[in-house]
């Protein structure tokens, strides 16, 4: 379980006050093969299995995206800046993001040779290929899904948000999906960043 694993590679590094029981998927096997920090040891798991990290009140948290919206917020609710709207929406281009993923893994299933797997989307302008290979141990059916997520995660990241909300919203933390309402269209956020001034932004 995903979980155990990242809780048995701070546990090599020595690093405390970690809670990683929110990861829900299944790795069959890493590899780590030569001395790294325990942060270059799960940033590609975290690519692959689609995981952040936050801390928060003294503890390190691992959390799966996509989680179920914590909160819900008009316009109504956002606090205005001293200039411009309330909310700033940024949208990224197509040309900027991949028409195709891959990644590489071992297979348990033959003999754990090398194998690699891709994604590729259909429609749009897209044009670039990504590239990841990555030490984990898997099988084909299972590394396709985890290549078909990471393309829909990226494409799902294309569009940004940037807004304010009053200091009695203390309770959100990084990693938290929230749902925005902006010109009569709802839309689910993930919370990448805070910065906490006279509003919480």
């Amino acid at each position: 379980p995903l979980d155990a694993l990242v809780a048995k590679v701070l546990e090599d590094a020595d690093v405390t006050g970690a809670d990683s029981s929110a990861l829900r998927e299944i790795c069959e096997g890493y590899v780590v093969d030569r001395p790294m920090t325990p942060r270059a040891m799960i940033d590609p798991l975290a690519m692959a299995y689609a995981f952040n990290a936050s801390a928060a009140d003294g503890t390190l948290r691992f959390v799966q995206r996509g989680g179920t919206p914590v909160a819900d917020f008009d316009e109504d609710d956002l606090v205005l800046p001293n200039e411009g709207a309330p909310a700033r929406l940024t949208r990224a281009q197509e040309t900027e993001l991949p028409r195709e993923v891959s990644f590489g893994f071992t297979d348990a299933s033959v003999d754990y040779r090398r194998s690699a797997v891709t994604s590729r989307r259909l429609v749009g302008g897209a044009n670039r290929i990504v590239r990841s290979d990555l030490a984990v141990v898997s099988n084909d059916a299972a590394a396709t899904r985890r290549a078909e997520i990471w393309l829909q995660d990226l494409w799902a990241g294309r569009e940004s948000i940037e807004l304010g909300l009053g200091m009695d919203r203390l309770a959100l933390a990084p990693g938290d999906v929230v749902a925005v309402t902006v010109d009569g269209r709802r839309r689910l956020f993930e919370i990448d960043g805070l910065v906490d001034t006279q509003a919480r932004r």
